[in-house]
C-alpha cells in the first residue's frame, strides 16, 4: 500500500525485468538445439520470412531436484502448477479414461515477480518439445496457426506465448486464429499453451472459457518473508557476507510489497556501491531506498510541508495497528511516499476501508492543520479516499442492499439521476465524518507529526523502526 505527494508530473521509470526477459534468451539452456533466430533474419532479410516460432528441447531436472524448486515464495501458485505438470505428463493416461485436462494456462500479474522463470521450470519438469511463439513475422495469424500444426507434429508438445496482451492487441483477427487453433486441439493431442501477460483485463472472455485457455493463475508481489527468503538466497550466491547483527524483521518489513526483481536489484546496487565484505545494515537500508523509491530527485526544494504530510499517513496509520503495519517513508525534494504493510490480505471490513480512507486523508489535513495551506500532490490520495468510499457505499451495500449500483454496462439498465444523487450524498456523508475524525486525530497529535516530518526532511528515507523510535 502506496500513499504519493508529488508536486510535480513524475514520469515513472520502467522497470527492465530480467525475468520477463525475452523468451529467445531465458529459455536457451538448450543452445544447440536452438534454430539462431538472428541469423535467420539476416539471412532471409524479411519479416515475412522469419520463423513464427523458436523449437527448443529443454534440459531435464538434476537427479534429486524438486520441481519449482529454483522460484522462491508463490507456494499456493506452485502447487496448482504442479498439479498441471502432473496433468500433462499423464494426459494420454486421463484421456483414455475419458477426462480432460487444461489446453493453456496463463500466469498473470505485475511485472517483475517471475511469470517468465515459472513458465521455464515448468518446461523442465514437463520434458517435452517447446514452441515458443515469436511474433516476429508480419503475417501473425499464419504463424499462429503454422506454430500449433508444428505442435501438433511433435506429438507431446508446449507451446509458449509471452506477453499474449500484446500479441492479441495487433488485430481482432488475431484472437479468432488463437481461438480456432484452440478448439482443434483434438483430444488425440498432447499439447499444453503456457501464456504470461501483466493485464489480464487485456485479454477477452472468449479466450478464457474452458477448453481454450481455462486455467487462470495470479502471480503476486512476494510477501515480505518471501523477499527476505530470496534476498538472503541471492547474496549467498554472490557470497555475500551479511552483518552478523541483521535485523532480519525490520529488513523483512522493509522489502515488503517489493517485486522479485527489485529483490535482486537491491543486491546488485549493494555489492557495486560497497563490494563484498563489511556490509552493514545501513548499507542495505540505502540500497533499498536507492532501488525502491526511485522518486525525482529535487534538491533545491527542501520543502518541510512535503515532509509532514508523509509523517501525517504514517501517524495516523499508527491508530490502526490492527490492519496496517507501517513500512517506510521516504521525501526527495517536492515529492514524498509513504508505504504501510496491509496485515490479513484481501480482508476489508468496514472498519479497515475506514482507516484507509483516513490515512489516505491524513496527508493533506496534516498540511492544513500545520500550515493551514495544501499542496496539488495531494489529488492521489484525495482519489484513493474518494475511490474507498464510493465502493463502499455504490457496490457493497453498505448504506443499503437494495440501493446498490452495479456496473454499467451498453444494454443495462441504468439507474436514475435521483438514485444517484441521493448515493452521492451519502458518499459525502462518509467523506465528511472520516475528515472530521482525522482532523481531530491530528491535531491531537501535530507534534509528533511535526517531529517526524522534520526528521524525514533531515534524513529524506525513514525505515519502521526509526519511525517508530520518533513517534512513540
Amino acid at each position: 500500500m502506496t500513499y504519493k505527494n508529488k508536486n510535480e508530473i513524475i514520469q515513472p521509470i520502467e522497470e527492465i525485468d530480467p525475468l520477463e526477459e525475452d523468451l529467445e534468451e531465458f529459455l536457451s539452456d538448450g543452445s544447440e538445439d536452438i534454430k539462431n533466430l538472428e541469423q535467420t533474419k539476416n539471412a532471409l532479410g524479411s519479416k515475412e520470412n522469419i520463423p513464427s516460432y523458436q523449437y527448443i528441447k529443454q534440459n531435464k531436472l538434476q537427479e534429486g531436484e524438486e520441481p519449482l524448486s529454483r522460484v522462491v515464495g508463490h507456494v499456493n501458485q506452485k502447487k496448482e502448477l504442479l498439479c498441471v505438470i502432473d496433468w500433462f505428463k499423464r494426459s494420454k493416461e486421463l484421456k483414455e479414461k475419458g477426462i480432460s485436462i487444461p489446453k493453456g494456462v496463463i500466469l498473470f500479474g505485475d511485472p517483475g515477480n517471475g511469470k517468465s522463470l515459472l513458465i521455464k521450470e515448468i518446461i523442465r519438469c514437463c520434458e517435452a518439445p517447446v514452441f515458443v511463439f515469436q511474433g516476429e513475422q508480419m503475417n501473425v495469424v499464419e504463424g499462429i496457426c503454422e506454430t500449433f500444426k508444428k505442435a501438433r507434429e511433435a506429438g507431446h508438445a508446449i507451446i509458449v506465448f509471452d506477453e499474449l496482451d500484446l500479441l492479441i492487441n495487433k488485430e481482432r483477427r488475431v484472437i479468432r486464429a488463437l481461438q480456432e487453433n484452440l478448439d482443434g486441439v483434438e483430444s488425440s493431442d498432447d499439447i499444453l499453451v503456457l501464456a504470461a501477460t501483466n493485464y489480464l483485463r487485456d485479454i477477452p472472455d472468449p479466450l478464457l472459457r474452458n477448453g481454450r485457455l481455462e486455467k487462470l493463475i495470479k502471480i503476486p508481489y512476494p510477501t515480505g518473508e518471501e523477499a527476505l527468503e530470496l534476498f538472503k538466497k541471492i547474496c549467498k550466491e554472490f557470497k555475500l557476507k551479511l552483518p552478523e547483527d541483521l535485523d532480519e524483521e525490520e529488513l523483512e518489513i522493509s522489502l515488503n510489497c517489493i517485486s522479485y526483481v527489485s529483490v535482486k536489484a537491491i543486491v546488485n546496487d549493494l555489492v557495486l556501491r560497497n563490494g563484498f565484505d563489511n556490509i552493514t545494515q545501513e548499507m542495505i537500508d540505502q540500497s533499498i531506498y536507492n532501488i525502491t523509491d526511485r522518486i525525482k530527485d529535487t534538491p533545491d526544494e527542501e520543502n518541510i510541508e512535503v515532509a509532514c504530510h508523509e509523517a501525517g499517513h504514517a501517524v495516523m496509520a499508527k491508530h490502526f495497528p490492527k490492519y496496517f503495519t507501517i513500512n517506510r517513508i521516504n521525501i526527495s525534494g517536492a515529492s514524498g511516499e509513504f508505504h504501510a504493510k496491509e496485515l490479513e490480505r484481501g480482508y476489508w471490513p468496514y472498519e479497515k476501508v475506514i482507516a484507509d480512507i483516513q490515512i489516505a486523508m491524513a496527508g493533506v489535513i496534516s498540511e492544513k492543520v500545520l500550515f493551514n495551506k495544501g499542496s496539488r500532490g495531494c489529488e492521489s490520495d484525495l482519489q484513493r479516499a474518494r475511490i474507498n468510499a464510493y465502493n463502499m457505499i455504490n457496490m457493497t451495500g453498505y448504506s443499503s442492499c437494495w440501493e446498490t449500483l452495479p456496473v454499467i454496462r451498453q444494454g443495462a439498465r441504468v439507474e436514475t439521476s435521483t438514485k444517484r444523487r441521493r448515493m452521492e450524498r451519502k458518499i459525502e456523508s462518509l467523506l465528511k465524518t472520516c475528515e472530521k475524525e482525522t482532523t481531530k486525530y491530528v491535531k491531537e497529535h501535530r507534534d509528533e507529526i511535526y517531529r517526524l516530518g522534520s526528521l524525514l526532511l533531515e534524513k529524506k528515507h525513514l525505515k519502521s523502526s526509526e519511525i517508530i523510535s520518533c513517534i512513540g
